[in-house]
């Protein structure tokens, strides 16, 4: 149509209708329908204005008859309707004005942000139960008609080819988008709710891949080979939606959503402090279901890393950011009192403001269905008590570089108040490059009260690298810190902690002795001044330690040097002498 069509329609549309309706501009136009929006100047709204100009009965009739389907259904994700009429040549129908693009001028921009898919998805098939429901079959759902907001919220605004539409649909009326609509509907066939289960599953497939799909469902690509952050349940649910056979998908849009509610849960906003307490006590299973819907569109739950006595971690994808993250979760059990969630809250409030490259970054922290989690920078390496597992003591040369990274880390994270309570081989990993970084700073504090010993355990229970004020009960301050990264230390070395024994209390018992195993006997390799250094640091007198991570790591250094003068350089020697052979060779 040409710009004079337009103010053609415009000035006629508005010359029967202006009385009520205060048209603004036009917005599309075909041989069929124009659309306009405009303000309701009774009711003091913008509207969408829908008007058939005549030049059929045939189309006139289709017209009206898609108005009444849309006025029979009463539902946020499809377009209200609450006016018809006919004015002279001119039938029109007015709806509620919605501030949204259509998701193919959306996805000219690139594919839907993941969450935003989330909420399409459980609005789409929410706006099918609830026209199923009203005895209508929409058959055809095309993303030029489906309404995206900018928060990913869908209205279907497009019932012209409808199963109440149809018997009044001209026969030279083609409906298009065929690859959006179901394989017995293209073939002519009326079709019935597994018709809209495969259109919407279609449109979602879109909307997360960018990507029309297949006209053959035979020949669908996964939209997980065409973006690797597409969730697994999305991903599920698209694929079963799209089955060539009407039998094979969801037998309803309610069952599709209840599907996909199962494993991405119902909430759309962002993650906040809900930590309501669960009734009853559940199984892993059902935790883990329950975890799951309450990440909803936040995170997509992948693997268990671990578990302890606080929770269990896991590797999820941030939706939003598209990346991996690490999750911890805390038990229900833990958060049940209003005290502690508040500590969690403040703590980790503390612990995100620490920048060191040996301290595993936080992210955020979150909860909702009585569960409470923080997400952290995920670090692709084993924890030292895996390592020591696989390869038995370590190198001295290894344990001194990664003492040197954990008292550096310390020192920084000292200075602004923060002490770990709880460092043990499990709460330190090692990264790709070899690196250390430490993580959980602030978790002991946040659930102290809950338990004895401080928050403090290994993974066998007992708190074998908790200092002897802890296991007291008594204040705990940085040097708390120092002695348990030297019994790490100490374990690296030997393969087991300096203090044993089956109970807190035996494990106390020993510590109160100072009497520390015999590193030299046991390992050689330790010289007399590093020796003293782990000693020192491991006294049961808090007073006797040395006071600060910097001092501690001073001394640490000035002991090395000295050991390897005493030695005559033998540290070096170890890699000295396979160079020199290999240069003789050359």
């Amino acid at each position: 149509m040409t710009a004079l069509d337009h103010a053609s329609l415009f000035a006629a549309t508005e010359r029967r209708l202006g009385a009520r309706f205060r048209l603004e501009r036009l917005v599309a136009a075909s041989a069929e329908r124009v659309l306009f929006v405009g303000r309701d100047s009774l009711l003091g709204r913008r509207v969408s204005v829908r008007v058939n100009f005549y030049s059929s009965a045939e189309l006139r009739t289709w017209f009206l008859r898609e108005a009444e389907a849309l006025g029979q259904l009463d539902h946020p994700a499809i377009r209200h309707v609450y006016d018809v009429g006919i004015v002279d040549e001119i039938a029109y129908r007015i709806g509620n004005w919605i501030e949204a693009e259509g998701l193919q001028d959306a996805n000219a921009r690139g594919p839907r942000p993941i969450p935003q898919v989330h909420v399409l998805a459980r609005d789409l098939l929410r706006g099918l139960e609830h026209a199923h429901a009203n005895g209508i079959i929409v058959r055809r759902i095309v993303p030029n008609s489906l309404l995206v907001s900018s928060t990913g919220r869908g209205t279907i605004t497009d019932l012209r080819f409808c199963s109440f539409t149809l018997p009044h649909v001209p026969p030279d009326e083609s409906p298009g988008g065929s690859q959006f609509m179901a394989p017995e509907v293209r073939d002519g066939g009326l079709g019935d709710a597994t018709a809209d289960v495969y259109a919407a599953g279609a449109v979602l497939y879109y909307a997360i891949t960018g990507t029309e799909p297949a006209l053959d469902p035979a020949e669908l690509v996964p939209p997980s080979q065409l973006r690797a952050a597409c969730p697994q349940a999305l991903e599920r649910v698209i694929l079963r939606a799209m089955r060539p056979i009407g039998a094979e998908r969801y037998l309803s849009a309610s069952e599709m959503l209840e599907d996909f509610a199962s494993d991405a849960g119902a909430y759309t906003t962002l993650s906040t402090i809900d930590a309501t307490p669960p009734a009853n006590e559940e199984g892993p299973r059902a935790w883990e279901k329950r975890l799951r819907r309450a990440l909803g569109d936040d995170y997509e739950l992948l693997v268990q890393l671990g578990a302890g006595g606080f929770g269990r971690v896991y590797r999820v994808r941030d939706l939003e950011l598209e990346r991996m993250v690490a999750l911890k979760v805390l038990h229900p059990v833990l958060t049940q009192d209003p005290a502690v969630v508040e500590r969690f809250r403040r703590e980790a409030q503390l612990a995100a403001r620490v920048n060191h490259p040996n301290i595993v970054n936080i992210y955020e922290i979150g909860g909702r269905a009585g569960l409470l989690w923080y997400t952290m920078e995920l670090v692709e390496g084993p924890n030292l008590a895996q390592l020591v597992e696989k390869e038995g003591p370590l190198p001295l040369e290894r344990v001194v570089w990664l003492l040197r990274e954990a008292l550096s880390a310390l020192a920084h994270a000292h200075a602004i108040g923060l002490v770990h309570r709880d460092l043990k081989p499990e709460n330190l990993l090692i990264a790709r490059g070899g690196g250390l970084r430490i993580t959980d700073f602030g978790l002991a504090m946040a659930i102290r009260g809950l338990g004895k010993y401080g928050g403090a355990s290994s993974r066998s229970g007992t708190p074998q690298f908790a200092a002897p004020e802890q296991l007291l009960g008594e204040r705990v301050d940085v040097r708390t810190d120092l002695y348990s990264i030297a019994a790490v230390a100490v374990f690296l070395l030997l393969g087991t902690p300096p203090f044993t024994g089956t109970t807190p209390e035996a494990v106390l018992a020993k510590q109160t002795t100072n009497r520390l195993p015999d590193l030299r006997r046991e390992r050689p390799d330790v010289g007399e001044e590093l020796d003293r250094v782990l000693r020192l640091a491991l006294q049961a007198d808090r007073n006797a330690r040395y006071p600060t991570a910097t001092e501690f790591l001073q001394a640490l250094n000035r002991a090395v040097r000295r050991d390897q003068r005493a030695a005559g350089h033998g540290w070096t020697k170890a890699v000295a002498e396979p160079i020199r052979a290999l240069l003789r060779r050359i």
